[in-house]
């Protein structure tokens, strides 16, 4: 098999000597070996010719897409840049040996494109895509894919990976189809809403994501936007939404589960959450299970939002039929961190929507409910100790 990094053999003398056949037909055979181990575990980057990072990725990228089965791309634990859109293809596998983190101690992916991003999809279906065990680091006119909103082009059956992304503009806007993020994540220090995303059929951090990004200016910002998503779970991300940032905002799709998100906030050093942590506008059989919230609507007549009508409960729902929230944890600190959040703001409030059944609900004091007056209270099943009130 040729690979970009093949031993190089003397060839015998040609006398005709049987031992220098002998012994390079053994060597052939451990080249073979090795070649054969080695692209299993993908193609370095760095054994590709060319001045620089992006030139090295062209040849990467060429010799990559002419193989029936495709090796990943293997950037090394250094520090690299790229500065360059590509188009993605089918296979496209791009992995590091160490996971990645937002600090950046094993390797140093730098992108940098303004006013664009890195990788982006063409027309049609994108299938096969995996990225694994990187850390990236981009800057605040720079987004990883390309942004695309739920008309555009569709990535399908990829899996992302132990991941981190730190101080890029966006990290995923666009459309998916059986998409998998797993391992540990990290993103940290985005300038705008990272994930805005559209699809069905994904499961999204099933070991969890560590994510908080102080540096996303005002008006409306969510560290996951899910305008439309069916059939899709989304894990354990802990969520620290800091100021006018709203964790999760949901506006519709169907059987779309939150399993154990715990939204979060930096209270004790001054930086709790200015309205809602989870916002619901709509979709249809929704279920937020084993949900954590702390340090929301401390300042919720003041977020800078420009609709009031998200902001008036730690928990935030103005649509959307058949929801259900179980087990939802709503902590004041308890004595361990300051409690931020506005004396009597509801930890559930219920603007809109129908067919909600809210159970097993705790938090430090009087869990409190409420619903706006346009919602009928036959809607709304709670458990026989927490009452609804009219807001």
């Amino acid at each position: 098999m040729g690979v970009p990094f093949d031993i190089a053999l003397p060839d015998p003398d040609g006398s005709g000597n049987t031992w220098d056949t002998a012994v390079n037909g053994a060597l052939n055979a451990v080249k073979a070996r090795i070649n054969n181990e080695a692209i299993a575990r993908g193609v370095p980057l760095d054994s590709f010719p060319g001045a620089n990072d992006d030139a090295k990725l062209a040849h990467a990228l060429s010799y990559v897409s002419q193989q029936t089965y495709k090796p990943a791309i293997v950037l090394g634990q250094r520090s690299m840049e790229f500065k360059q859109t590509r188009q993605v293809f089918n296979g496209l596998a791009f992995k590091g040996a160490i996971t990645g983190n937002e600090f950046r101690y094993n390797q140093r992916v730098r992108i940098s494109v303004p006013g664009s991003g890195w990788l982006d999809l063409p027309s049609g279906q994108t299938k096969g895509l995996y990225i694994g065990n990187l850390s990236f680091e981009g800057d605040s006119d720079t987004t990883f894919f390309v942004d695309h909103g739920n008309t555009g082009p569709v990535l399908w059956a990829s899996h992302f990976e132990n991941l981190a992304f730190n101080l890029f503009r966006h990290v995923m806007w666009g459309a998916h189809t059986a998409v998998t993020f797993s391992g540990f994540w990290d993103v940290n220090n985005s300038y705008d809403t990272p994930f805005k995303l559209w699809g069905s059929d994904n499961t999204y951090w099933t070991d969890g994501m560590l994510i908080d990004s102080p540096k996303m200016g005002g008006g409306n910002r969510y560290h996951v936007w899910l305008p439309n998503i069916t059939k899709t779970v989304v894990g354990p991300i802990f969520i620290t939404a800091k100021s006018n940032i709203c964790g999760i905002r949901l506006d519709g799709g169907r059987g779309i589960i939150l399993d154990g998100v715990r939204f979060d906030a930096q209270a004790q050093a001054g930086n709790p959450t200015w309205g809602s942590q989870l916002l619901i506008t709509g979709g249809k059989f929704v279920r937020v299970r084993d949900c954590w919230f702390y340090g929301g609507m401390s300042q919720p007549n003041s977020t800078g939002h420009t609709n009031p009508a998200h902001d008036k409960g730690i928990l935030t729902i103005t649509g959307g039929t058949n929801i259900l929230i179980d087990g939802p944890m709503f902590s004041d600190g308890d004595g361990s961190q300051p409690n931020k959040t506005a004396a009597g703001a509801p930890h559930i409030y219920i603007g809109g929507g129908s067919k909600i059944r809210i159970h097993d609900i705790q938090a430090s004091g009087t869990p409190i409910v409420k619903r706006a007056p346009s919602v009928s209270a036959n809607t709304i099943v709670t458990d026989p100790d927490v009452p609804v009130s009219v807001d």
